[in-house]
């Protein structure tokens, strides 16, 4: 009998926590299928923002420094730098953040195409190994045809209103839904799994859905 697993990842494309757990749910998803056949797993990806009011564009380090302690980064960029190496992640620590709402309407817009997983891989490449701007539009746009969009329809959506109200609301739903932090992960709409889980995690998790609800 066939199952399905609907995944819900909740993200910010400039969380390096978000990327990581990226990471291991794909890894997670790829095991899934190997172990069960006959297993569905469908993801969505929905927008968080770690800033929201974000205003133009400030230096990454300074930023950091800013919100955590110049200590404190010292000692995480390290340990953070080791983790995503090892899920083939090489975080780069140069360029600038900017608010991240149009990057979540272009993740939101690529999910008519089946593209969201590419789309928020590329993103976050842009961001964390590129030390490009997640609030360029040109960025964004190369980061879409990466994925397999065309580039001339992602500065056409990009440049108009499209997905700003479906993108707000989305935003608003991690209040009710009680999403403070990313990653987030809400499995069938009913179990939620917080954090960058490693992937052995996500599957011995994936394996007790499945046989609550057999």
């Amino acid at each position: 009998m066939s199952q399905t697993i609907s995944i819900k990842a909740t993200i910010d494309t400039v969380c390096p926590w978000c990327f990581i757990g990226k990471r291991r749910l794909d890894k997670a998803i790829q095991r899934m299928k190997e172990i069960h056949s006959n297993v569905s797993i469908q993801v969505q990806y929905l927008p968080f923002q770690l800033n929201p009011h974000q205003e133009g564009s400030v230096d990454k380090m300074e930023s950091y420094n800013k919100k955590f302690g110049e200590d404190r980064v010292k000692s995480m960029i390290p340990m953070v730098t080791k983790v995503a190496e090892g899920e083939g992640i090489h975080l780069k620590y140069g360029g600038v953040i900017s608010n991240t709402f149009d990057s979540h309407r272009l993740v939101w817009w690529s999910q008519q195409f089946g593209k969201q997983s590419e789309v928020v891989e590329e993103i976050c490449k842009l961001y964390f190994e590129r030390n490009e701007d997640v609030g360029d539009h040109e960025s964004l746009a190369n980061a879409a045809e990466r994925a397999g969009l065309s580039k001339e329809s992602t500065i056409e959506f990009i440049k108009s209103e499209q997905g700003v109200s479906e993108v707000k609301d989305m935003l608003r739903r991690n209040a009710f839904m009680d999403i403070h932090g990313v990653p987030h992960f809400t499995i069938n709409d009913k179990y939620a799994v917080s954090g960058a889980q490693e992937a052995d995690t996500l599957v011995n998790v994936f394996q007790q859905v499945l046989s609550k609800e057999q």
